[in-house]
């Protein structure tokens, strides 16, 4: 049975973690959130380390922060799986809003941005240069964002956010370089799901023709989709939600 990791336990997280179940995959989720948060029709197990089953099953595993050590030892005792996806991003919280001019710049805000947006996926990265071998066959996707792109920026604003993803996007060009030579059967891209009905658009969504806005579920099926679709071959691309490859 493969396997799949999912970082992140917000609303494209569960999601996609129904769907590889659907699809006959083991999933091993990590977030901050307690196992309550799961669809309760889910084949659910909360122990940290478990035994191999012969049944899909969602391995919910909480952890209590994303800078800690903690998840990386956790991900040590699994063995690899044949795919991985980063979602966690953060946009805006009760700490900080996407400024729209300089004077509302503060370096928490920036921090925050970061931490959640490109130094989780630094890590996973790190951590995976460490334990893959030469003959492992590995696809990862994770989440950007569109606004991350240096050539389509044309309405300003949103620095935190932008600089993180845009930081997070040169992160995943490089390492993609890296694995070609290293692991040459793995394929790493970023990847923009396109506006969702989550927790991180939701405070963004006036503006949103109905249209537009998409379920989880539908982001998931097409993330899914693109997740499936790569190769060592288009390795190390930014990639739209409907499969169109977005510049830099």
């Amino acid at each position: 049975m493969s396997s799949i990791w999912i970082l992140g336990g917000g609303s494209i997280a569960q999601a996609l973690a129904q769907h590889a179940q659907a699809q006959g995959q083991s999933v091993h989720l990590l977030s901050t959130r307690p196992a309550s948060y799961a669809d309760p029709h889910a084949n659910l197990h909360t122990d940290p380390y478990p035994s191999p089953c012969s049944a899909p099953v969602l391995h919910w595993h909480r952890i209590e922060h994303w800078h800690e050590p903690q998840w990386l030892a956790l991900l040590d005792n699994l063995p690899l799986p044949e795919q991985i996806v980063v979602t966690n991003g953060l946009l805006s919280n009760d700490q900080i809003q996407p400024e729209k001019r300089l004077e509302e710049l503060n370096l928490q805000s920036w921090r925050l941005s970061l931490q959640a947006n490109t130094e989780i996926s630094l890590q996973l990265l790190a951590f995976l240069a460490g334990r893959m071998k030469r003959q492992d066959a590995l696809q990862c996707l994770i989440l950007s964002a569109k606004v991350g792109s240096i050539q389509d920026n044309r309405l300003g604003g949103w620095y935190a956010y932008r600089a993180s993803k845009a930081a997070l996007n040169m992160l995943i060009k490089t390492a993609s370089i890296e694995w070609q030579r290293r692991f040459p059967l793995c394929s790493l891209g970023a990847y923009h799901p396109g506006t969702t009905d989550s927790a991180l658009s939701r405070p963004f969504q006036s503006r949103v023709p109905d249209q537009q806005l998409k379920t989880p579920e539908q982001a998931a099926l097409c993330l899914a989709q693109q997740l499936n679709q790569l190769t060592p071959e288009n390795s190390g691309r930014f990639w739209n939600w409907d499969g169109q490859e977005l510049p830099w």
